[in-house]
Parts: structure tokens; C-alpha cells; sequence
């Protein structure tokens, strides 16, 4: 009687210093949010790198010491990467990254945004645009780019969408070999843990290190959009990721019991403990060493407290910097148009096409429907509770795909992402630009009940270029998206728009009384009725925004392509001892985000470099 009476007592004890610490985990997150969110309020961003450099950019480099390989950048691809190459113990790996490791705020989901107006963000913004982003000042649309451990993949909305078959068949037939869907598919299904009860095994992969899942629980406005889309003759698919894409279904996220699923967790953590592994954070890399005559890469210079270092790698050097920061250093380092190193004084090493070729998606998340349903207001305390149970909500919880243009095709050209009523006591900053009458437009949007759209052109034919603005690395380069070059990706913008208004002439759209909230005073909403399709060119215009997926930047291809950077093996044209491992390298468009293929692109590059090496 009396053990029994002890365990009972052990289990109660157990169970309130569980509860003590449950409370105290909500306390200490709940100051972390409201803190950065203070800190995101008054955030002015970084206009340049002189807070990376210091004054050590002319400074002669101490010897850091010798490695193998050397990876800079430390996001998703190259997380991916210096996690499999340290798998093998007799290498000596060397990760450069420039931001600082990612922390308990950003494994939070729901603060994704807010995470971009802070020093984990770069601060990137485009140059003036011709024909769009006439709602930001100066027609400066932003760029949000991670600047910490894990990257972009530490600061994203955390969708994941691998693309299509065609895609990848797409690289292979323009002189890709090994990167056709048979080749990349066991790449997705080595990195996947698919959590879904329902999958299909040839197609999806389970105990990979990102957890693939969905966000629960479902609610009503969610239901209700995959039944209104229904009705427009869009279908249900259970699984996006697998087989053929045209249809609606539940978003899903890299999310693990709530938490966010990265490069930086769940590749470079693990791998810490190696004592082949040197993870330096807070270096940024200024430029490759090259040896001119030889063309051969045999290190890296890097700017860490104010001091210059140099690496030196004995195997290679692997850049996995990002489509902005990859592109600037090769050029930086003598790899670029002969022409524009010329200008600036910088020693060619090699004239290749760097950043001359430049994709991204086309963002418009301007449809906001007002509704009849109001979702209840939810504390930070609330969303905190739910995130440590693993159920805090995200913003996007559902999607659609199609094409705006050929209803039957099955290569869609539209991805329609709906984010349901989220309203929370605390207002998450972003990282923008807008103009008082875009910020105007927003204000006035109900996060109670307002169902919003977000619709994006997955292959437009506008491109953008990348450039130096000076050979001193303390300067950003210049990114020019491009945005609307080509009117044919607002006429496929437009046709998608048409289509997604009509989901509140449905039964579900009437029952919630669904109805257009657009008011901006440069397109006046009394041409809807006169020129609908011009009145929908001036919003997007206004409204539309590179959809912060930006690649191609250094493009794969054979030597016969024009514009190709780097080789099917991610080796740079003429330069040996040097790869790009990161997504600058995708010759063209994916039906999706690019997180994913970031994954894909660190795990196969890393096979490519050990096929090399073993």
C-alpha cells in the first residue's frame, strides 16, 4: 500500500514539474516574440555589408588554415552539403556563413514575417522597375534573403512543392544529364519523412532528415475553399508532391511537431559534433582565391570580427551562397562578363555569363475577399501554447494549381495559395517597401474574416540580370527583376484573377458572403466594369511582387548554352577546383516554391563531389 501510495505521489510530483516547465517554456517564447516584434517595429535595413567588413577589406588575410572541402554559405543547399561531406571522417570540411545561427524565435513558423525585418534578412531590394512594383517607393520591390544559419529556408513561409515531372525532364532535354525526374526522384525521396498516412511509396520518402506534414487542425474556412474550388471544376488531390500536380489540396509544410524543419536544423546541428566539422558563422566571404594561370580555386578570403582570414582547400571550394550572394562573389572573384569586370577594374579569370541570366516566380497577393466569418483574435500566450503542442497555425493553408490559359493542360502555369482569417493581438512587422497608398490598402484589410488569394505566375517569361555595382564586396549588387518586361505574365496573371473572383459566385462563396476588398486610388475600382482586364494590369502592377524564389542565376548548361554558368556536375565552365551547389544553378522554372529543389540540389551536389573524391 505504502509503494503504491509513493508512486502515485512520484507521478503527481512528476506531473506538476512538467507542467512548471511547459509554463515556463510559454513565458520565455512569449518574450522572445514580443521582443523581436518590438525590435522589427523600428527596423532599418541594411543598405550595404559594412557591418560585415569593417575595416578589413584591404587588409592582407591571416591563415586560417587548411581543409578539404570549403562550402561558404551556410542555407539550405550548403547545410545539405557540409552535412554529407563531413559524413566521411577523413574529411576536413570548413563552413563559411555570414549571419549567426538560427535560434529558438525562428524555429517558430508563425513569425516568419517579422523574422525579415530584422539582421537575419540582407536587405536586398531591386532596382527601379519599368513595368512593375509602382506600389513600392521608388518602384523597389524587396528581396528578403536569409542571412543565418539554414538562409532563406531559416526565415520562409515553410511550403513545400518539389515541382513536376516535366520540370526536371524540362533540365535534362536542354543538356542536363542525371537531372531528369528519374534522376532527381530518389534525391526527394533519400531527404523526405513524409508524414502523411496515406502516400505512395514509389513516389514519396519516409526517414529523411525534412519532415514533410500538414498543419492542424482543419478549419471551416479551409474546408470551405477546397469545396469552392470544387465547384470552378478545380479537383481534389490528396498529394501535390506525387503524380499530377492540376488541383486543390491541403498545403505541405517542412514542420515538425510545430517547430520549423531547415538546413540549420536538421542537417547542420546534427553534424556538430564531428570533429572533422568547423562551422565558422558570422564570416563573410569576400572573394575566391583563384590561381590565374592554373584556374584552379584554392581557397577563400572571409571578414570575421573585423579581421581578414584566408582558407585554403586542398579538394574544393563549394559555393552555396544563394542566387544573390553566389552570383556577386564569382564575379567578385574574376568569373563574370568580361565586359562588366572590365568596368570595375576586376581581374578576369574566366568570361562567363554570371547573372546575366535571372529567374523568379511572380507574386500577387492582392485578392482579398471580405466574409461573414469571423475567426476569434488569438493572444501571443494562445499561439504559443499552440505552437509547444504542435498546432499553431499558419498563414497559407491550402493550394491550388492550374493553368490560367489552358484549363486542360497538364503543365499549370498559376499556383492560388489561400491563406484563411488569421487575426493575432500582435501585429507581425514585414519586410517591405510599400508606399502610403499600398500600406493604406493594407490597413484596411479585416485579418478576422477576410479570405485572401495569393496568386502565383510559376513560369513567367520576364527575366531579370544580376550586376556589380562596384568591385568592393561592402557593396550590394544590383538586381533588376524584370517584373512585367513581358505584358504575356499579365495576361496570364489576369486570366487567373478572373478565375479566382469567381470562387465567390459559388455556393460556398455566397454562404459566406464573399466580396472583392480592393480600393487603391491608381486604379479606380469604377473601370472593373468598363476595362476589367486594364483595371487588373494597373493593380498588378501596383501589387505584384517577385515571388522572393529567385534562381538561374549562375545556370547549368552545357558549354553550347549561351547563358550557362556551370556544367551538369555543378562545375564551373573553365575553372576547376570550383562548384555551385545552391539554386542560382536552375536552368528554368518549377511548378513550386524553391526550397525544395534547395534541398534536392545540396543533396545530389554532395553525391557529385564525393563520386569525385572516393
Amino acid at each position: 500500500m505504502l509503494s503504491l501510495l509513493f508512486f502515485i505521489t512520484t507521478l503527481y510530483y512528476v506531473e506538476c514539474l512538467d507542467q512548471s516547465s511547459f509554463e515556463l517554456q510559454v513565458r520565455y517564447l512569449e518574450d522572445i516574440v514580443k521582443r523581436e516584434v518590438e525590435r522589427a517595429e523600428t527596423y532599418k535595413k541594411r543598405d550595404n555589408n559594412r557591418d560585415l567588413i569593417g575595416t578589413a577589406g584591404n587588409a592582407k588575410p591571416i591563415e586560417f588554415g587548411n581543409f578539404d572541402f570549403i562550402v561558404i554559405g551556410g542555407g539550405t543547399s550548403g547545410s545539405v552539403v557540409a552535412n554529407r561531406l563531413t559524413e566521411n571522417p577523413k574529411w576536413k570540411v570548413l563552413l563559411l556563413e555570414a549571419g549567426d545561427i538560427n535560434d529558438d524565435y525562428t524555429d517558430i513558423p508563425f513569425v516568419f514575417d517579422a523574422s525579415a525585418a530584422s539582421d537575419r534578412n540582407w536587405g536586398y531590394t531591386t532596382e527601379n522597375q519599368r513595368n512593375g512594383c509602382f506600389g513600392r517607393d521608388w518602384r523597389r520591390c524587396p528581396y528578403p534573403r536569409g542571412k543565418i544559419l539554414g538562409g532563406s529556408g531559416t526565415i520562409n513561409g515553410l511550403f513545400y512543392s518539389r515541382g513536376i515531372k516535366a520540370d526536371y525532364d524540362k533540365w535534362a532535354d536542354a543538356g542536363n544529364p542525371g537531372w531528369s525526374w528519374n534522376d532527381v526522384l530518389p534525391y526527394f525521396k533519400k531527404l523526405e519523412n513524409y508524414e502523411a498516412a496515406n502516400k505512395d511509396p514509389k513516389l514519396r520518402g519516409t526517414g529523411g532528415p525534412v519532415n514533410v506534414g500538414y498543419i492542424t487542425p482543419e478549419t471551416q474556412p479551409m474546408k470551405a475553399f477546397l469545396q469552392a474550388t470544387k465547384e470552378i471544376g478545380i479537383r481534389y488531390v490528396q498529394d501535390y508532391n506525387a503524380g499530377n500536380i492540376n488541383g486543390a489540396s491541403w498545403l505541405q509544410h517542412t514542420i515538425h511537431k510545430g517547430k520549423r524543419v531547415s538546413g540549420a536544423n536538421n542537417y547542420v546541428r546534427p553534424a556538430l559534433n564531428r570533429t572533422n566539422f568547423n562551422l565558422t558563422l558570422k564570416a563573410f566571404a569576400t572573394k575566391i582565391v583563384i590561381d590565374p594561370k592554373t584556374r584552379v580555386a584554392t581557397g577563400v578570403e572571409f571578414v570575421k570580427n573585423n579581421v581578414k582570414y584566408v582558407a585554403n582547400a586542398t579538394k574544393e571550394v563549394i559555393l552555396s551562397a544563394g542566387s544573390i550572394n553566389s552570383p556577386q562573389l564569382l564575379m567578385l572573384s574574376g568569373i563574370g562578363p568580361k565586359g562588366d569586370l572590365g568596368w570595375f577594374g576586376v581581374p578576369l579569370i574566366h568570361d562567363l555569363p554570371v547573372g546575366q541570366f535571372m529567374k523568379d516566380h511572380i507574386w500577387f497577393t492582392g485578392l482579398h475577399l471580405s466574409s461573414n466569418y469571423v475567426e476569434p483574435t488569438l493572444s501571443t500566450n494562445q499561439l504559443i501554447r499552440k505552437y509547444l503542442e504542435g498546432t499553431a497555425p499558419l498563414h497559407q493553408r491550402s493550394v491550388a494549381y492550374f493553368n490560367s490559359r489552358n484549363w486542360g493542360s497538364p503543365l499549370p502555369n498559376i499556383e492560388l495559395a489561400f491563406a484563411p482569417p488569421f487575426p493575432t493581438e500582435l501585429k507581425f512587422p514585414t519586410f517591405d517597401t510599400a508606399n502610403a497608398e499600398v500600406r493604406n490598402f493594407e490597413s484596411k484589410i479585416d485579418k478576422a474574416s477576410d479570405w485572401q488569394l495569393q496568386l502565383s505566375l510559376l513560369h513567367p517569361k520576364s527575366s531579370g540580370i544580376l550586376k556589380l555595382r562596384s568591385k568592393d564586396p561592402v557593396e550590394f549588387p544590383a538586381i533588376d527583376s524584370g517584373i512585367f518586361d513581358n505584358t504575356e505574365d499579365l495576361e496570364d496573371l489576369y486570366r487567373a484573377i478572373e478565375l479566382a473572383l469567381s470562387l465567390a459566385n459559388t455556393s460556398v462563396g455566397r454562404s459566406f458572403n464573399l466580396t472583392l476588398n480592393l480600393n487603391l486610388p491608381s486604379c479606380p475600382n469604377a473601370r472593373l466594369k468598363t476595362d476589367p482586364r486594364e483595371h487588373w494590369y494597373c493593380v498588378l502592377r501596383q501589387l505584384a511582387l517577385p515571388a522572393y524564389h529567385l534562381s538561374s542565376t549562375v545556370k547549368m548548361g552545357p558549354g553550347s548554352d549561351p547563358q550557362s554558368c556551370v556544367d551538369h556536375e555543378l562545375k564551373i565552365h573553365g575553372v576547376n577546383s570550383l562548384r555551385v551547389v545552391d539554386v542560382s544553378i536552375v536552368p528554368s522554372t518549377v511548378t513550386g516554391h524553391i526550397n525544395a529543389q534547395a534541398f534536392l540540389i545540396g543533396e545530389k551536389g554532395a553525391d557529385l563531389i564525393k563520386k569525385d573524391h572516393m
